[in-house]
């Protein structure tokens, strides 16, 4: 998981308000992903290229596409996100 940390310029007073949504993958339109794809190679690139690679064009995923997904945006846009992705484990 990717931490954002507050913008180092803003002083703590000056933070602005994170407002949180819980989204259905089908439930996002185009540009929602576009943001969201910006979101991840602007906190992928600085680990390297190859890892913000799979963020390219609009596409907010990198593997299997999370079903649910819960998105903080500020003033300056995306600022958290969480994927939930349902897995089935057989036993025996």
């Amino acid at each position: 998981m990717n931490i954002v940390a507050s913008r180092a310029t803003e002083a703590p007073s000056a933070r602005t308000q994170v407002h949180w949504s819980v989204r259905w993958e089908n439930e996002l339109r185009l540009t929602e992903h576009a943001e969201l794809a910006e979101f991840f190679r602007k906190s992928y690139g600085p680990t390297g290229a190859f890892n913000a690679q799979p963020f390219e064009g609009n596409r907010s995923w990198a593997g299997a596409r999370p079903e649910v997904r819960v998105i903080g945006r500020d003033a300056h846009g995306v600022a958290a996100h969480v994927g939930l992705l349902r897995r089935f484990i057989k036993i025996g």
